[in-house]
């Protein structure tokens, strides 16, 4: 039974030096009704990612378009360590996801965006500035959530974009 990374270990291990091998086994995971396999899966993703970050976020891209919601949170989920050290690198996958119709995908989005902008407020302000312009009331969404902390430390440039979206 997997319960924490812990449990897949081999994978992680094995993953940090052929990732695409151990995709088959991180998907039928992330794919999970059991949400302990989803997040031991995105955890797995992100430690694979410290090692390979171009593999991860080039099969992410794939994931991210997948009909199965579990599985496109996964491939956001898994950018968090990528998010945090190279946004940029990551917003072919986010563009993916910007207007997903699930909630469960776009509370993810939003989180990659607020830990990215605890490093690169710069990125994300750009990003949540063009993403306004779409008019998508599911994108609306993921930048209203995903500036929540940017609006203590960079209140005009916040409150700038929330009125595009009124």
């Amino acid at each position: 039974m997997v319960t924490k990374v812990a449990d897949v270990a081999d994978i992680v291990k094995a993953g940090i030096v052929s990732p695409d091998k151990v995709f088959p086994d991180i998907k039928a995971l992330a794919k999970s009704d059991d949400w302990v396999k989803r997040e031991v899966s995105a955890t797995a993703l992100v430690e694979i990612s410290k090692k390979q970050p171009e593999k991860i976020v080039a099969e992410m891209l794939t994931w991210s378009r997948d009909s199965n919601p579990n599985l496109r949170r996964t491939a956001s989920e898994a950018l968090r360590h990528i998010a945090s050290k190279h946004p940029a690198n990551v917003l072919p996958v986010l563009e993916n996801l910007k207007a997903d119709a699930s909630l469960y995908v776009r509370k993810s989005v939003a989180n990659v965006l607020r830990n990215a902008g605890n490093y690169d407020p710069d990125f994300v302000l750009g990003v949540c500035s063009q993403w306004a312009t779409t008019d998508n009331p599911n994108t609306n969404w993921i930048i209203k959530d995903g500036l929540r902390k940017l609006k203590a430390t960079r209140p005009k440039e916040v409150e700038y974009i929330l009125r595009l979206l009124a």
